[in-house]
């Protein structure tokens, strides 16, 4: 019986080795505990820029919070809002160009569900896991947005869009990725510890 816990755990950890990313792990978990239906908060904010451009850009998204700079950054700043969320916080990051020449990024955070008027494309949500794992992927504007009406603002060049499952995860660049090795660490102690007190509890023969 010891025996057969023994190569159990062991076939876990080997399952579990082979992972790249936090998002293989995430979603391994996930895939086998089931989804949760939490709620948690996500920061609500947009680059002052938006603000500027607002009259034409409501067309495309949802207004936020509040407009500001500290937006790059919200958990250094704590006068950042936040919304309830239950799909998945997000950051999103565009390409900042004046007179045509890039300046920067300018940043949008919120609610996977509460960013976009139309809505992002289901088909790109789907095909890279945004819903189930925690990441950052950049992608063309066009192929992850789902089409507007109103031409005016042309939906072209790439973005960057981070999503996470936890409260205010979405407040930093750096936030997004968790340590592979720290959460494998994590795992094989718990599993570890269970096969000694399973063991334990067994008679001996």
């Amino acid at each position: 019986m010891k025996c057969s816990l023994t190569v159990a755990v062991l076939t876990i950890l080997c399952n579990l080795s082979v992972f790249s990313s936090m998002t293989d792990i995430e979603f391994f978990v996930t895939s086998r505990l089931g989804a949760s239906s939490k709620k948690f908060e996500c920061y609500s904010c947009m680059s002052l820029s938006y603000q500027e451009n607002w009259a034409h850009l409501q067309k495309i998204y949802v207004r936020p919070k509040v407009f500001s700079n500290h937006c790059n950054d919200p958990l250094v700043k704590h006068d950042i809002p936040t919304i309830p969320c239950t799909t998945a916080c997000v950051s999103l990051l565009e390409p900042n160009v004046e007179a045509g020449i890039f300046i920067g990024y300018k940043f949008i955070r919120g609610c996977l569900d509460r960013i976009l008027q139309n809505g992002f494309n289901e088909t790109a949500l789907q095909t890279y896991r945004f819903h189930q794992a925690k990441q950052c992927r950049k992608l063309p504007r066009a192929q992850l947005y789902n089409p507007v009406k109103d031409k005016f603002y042309p939906v072209f060049g790439d973005v960057q869009l981070c999503t996470c499952c936890s409260d205010r995860c979405n407040g930093s660049p750096t936030s997004r990725r968790c340590s592979t090795y720290n959460m494998l660490f994590i795992i094989i102690i718990f599993l570890f510890a269970h096969l000694l007190y399973v063991s334990a509890s067994l008679p001996s023969y």
